[in-house]
């Protein structure tokens, strides 16, 4: 049986309110990650998440390749977010517990990756405990050196808008694993598993998030709160 920490990027959306329904009733933890533009258009979504007892991490303003950017722009892309997850914290009246960032396509910023880890220490984002993860791709790729968000398994249902996936294909990588991470959801171990909150996905396969969710369950994983250092 795997342990899995359940992660969401890119709230809030109109799915969003009825993913956190969903996983509430169902009493599974996970943390959501927010883009900052979409926060500035819908931040009632973000406070009833909260008010749901979820987490709300950061995932940039505009969503953008990170190595793409001037260090300083990213920083701004980050710093952006976070005065408006401070608002919507305020506004739920929730207090929150740490502040945890992902980098958009887990992206973490090319040649300024360093910089960007040692700003992310210095502002006071936290780790997410990760020694348990059992990936060896996770820890070939340094994730469990580095102070953001990384995942140990990608769903990839966003693949299903652009028709490179259906969700058979998911169904089919949620029972066979990722070879090139070294993960899956049945068998030993723990992962950060990665989903999306997409309205371009609900649109196509409504419910997506409980298909997959229940076949998760279905292989035997088992949610559990995550924990930071």
């Amino acid at each position: 049986m795997s342990d899995l920490i359940l992660t969401i990027d890119d709230i809030p959306q109109q799915v969003t309110r009825r993913m956190a329904d969903y996983l509430s009733e169902k009493k599974i933890p996970a943390i959501f990650f927010a883009v900052g533009e979409n926060l500035e258009k819908q931040p009632e979504e973000a406070v009833y998440v909260l008010r749901k007892g979820f987490l709300i991490g950061n995932h940039s303003y505009s969503h953008p390749s990170f190595s793409k950017l001037p260090f300083e722009e990213g920083v701004r892309e980050i710093e952006r977010t976070e005065e408006l997850l401070e608002r919507v914290y305020e506004e739920a009246g929730v207090e929150r517990k740490a502040k945890l960032f992902r980098f958009p396509y887990i992206d973490k910023g090319g040649e300024n990756k360093e910089r960007y880890q040692e700003y992310l220490k210095n502002a006071g984002f936290r780790k997410l405990s990760d020694s348990r993860v059992s990936a060896p791709g996770y820890f070939r790729d340094g994730h469990g050196e580095d102070i953001d968000t990384a995942c140990s398994f990608d769903c990839q249902e966003y693949n299903i808008p652009a028709g490179t996936m259906t969700m058979d294909d998911v169904l089919k990588r949620l029972r066979e694993g990722d070879a090139w991470m070294g993960s899956g959801i049945s068998g030993e171990g723990e992962q950060i598993v990665l989903l999306h909150s997409h309205d371009d996905t609900e649109r196509l396969v409504p419910g997506y998030y409980r298909i997959m969710i229940e076949e998760i369950l279905r292989l035997g994983g088992c949610f559990r709160e995550a924990e930071w250092q």
